[in-house]
């Protein structure tokens, strides 16, 4: 085993011990996406007529686990900031550790705490919404695209950012469009014109649209085009994780 890979999985053992103590934190990723869908989703499913022929609890409840996953994802930016005031990134940074293999580590544990919060939601969802996994590997692969994005954009507000308070402000300020422009409340073709514009320029537009076709198998946009522009993104996403972690780190 390289050294490189050593690191990384043993960064990665870390963030999953961190994500498994942290009861509280799981108490909330599953409560709040099944009470999205029962005082919300049920609210309206009589109400709401889609384009796309799907029940509207379906679509809102795969939209909301999409929305989970992204803010999970940039959650798990923020421990670089913990890691910091803890000094257990000094530490780090002094040992013969890479600085790749770090962020990698953050990357895939929270890639894999992702998915496993996904199917454990799906399976408590398809009990009583249309929810279900039809098309696994195109969920796996919108969940991963989504969280390794979402990361990404958390190391890297991270990086250059000291403070939790500022961290969460300037992390909303992001995320919070990419959400409302998503399809993940409503399609995309639903809206105006020129909001639909930003939603096709929306990289999150086309993970949703992913995630929702594996797990409804309903779908506004091409699978194909989806799934390689997820796959672009997860990639460049990744490096560039890295070089703004390494640069931010030398200055």
């Amino acid at each position: 085993m390289s050294r490189a890979l050593g690191d990384t999985l043993a960064i990665l053992q870390r963030e999953l011990l961190r994500y498994r103590r942290d009861r509280a934190y799981w108490v909330g990723q599953i409560a709040f996406p099944l009470a999205v869908v029962a005082f919300i989703g049920f609210g309206l499913n009589d109400v709401v007529r889609l384009p796309t022929g799907a029940d509207y609890l379906g679509h809102l409840a795969s939209g909301i686990l999409a929305l989970l996953v992204g803010s999970a994802g940039v959650g798990g930016g923020m421990t670089l900031i913990q890691d910091r005031e803890s000094g257990f990134l000094r530490a780090l940074l002094v040992a013969p550790v890479s600085r790749t293999s770090l962020v990698l580590g953050k990357l895939l544990a929270r890639a894999l705490a992702s998915v496993a919060l996904v199917a454990l939601l799906v399976a408590l969802l398809a009990v009583f919404t249309p929810v279900g996994i039809p098309h696994p590997a195109a969920a796996l692969l919108a969940v991963v695209a989504i969280t390794v994005a979402f990361v990404a954009l958390g190391v890297v507000l991270g990086t250059w950012l000291r403070s939790v308070e500022a961290y969460r402000l300037l992390a909303g300020l992001v995320t919070v469009p990419l959400y409302l422009l998503s399809g993940i409340f409503y399609p995309v073709s639903t809206l105006p014109a020129a909001t639909r514009w930003l939603s096709y320029a929306n990289p999150l537009t086309y993970g949703v649209d992913l995630f929702r076709y594996g797990l409804l198998g309903v779908n506004e946009f091409p699978v194909a085009v989806s799934a390689s522009l997820l796959g672009v993104l997860t990639l460049a996403s990744t490096i560039g994780a890295v070089v703004a972690f390494d640069r931010g780190l030398r200055e």
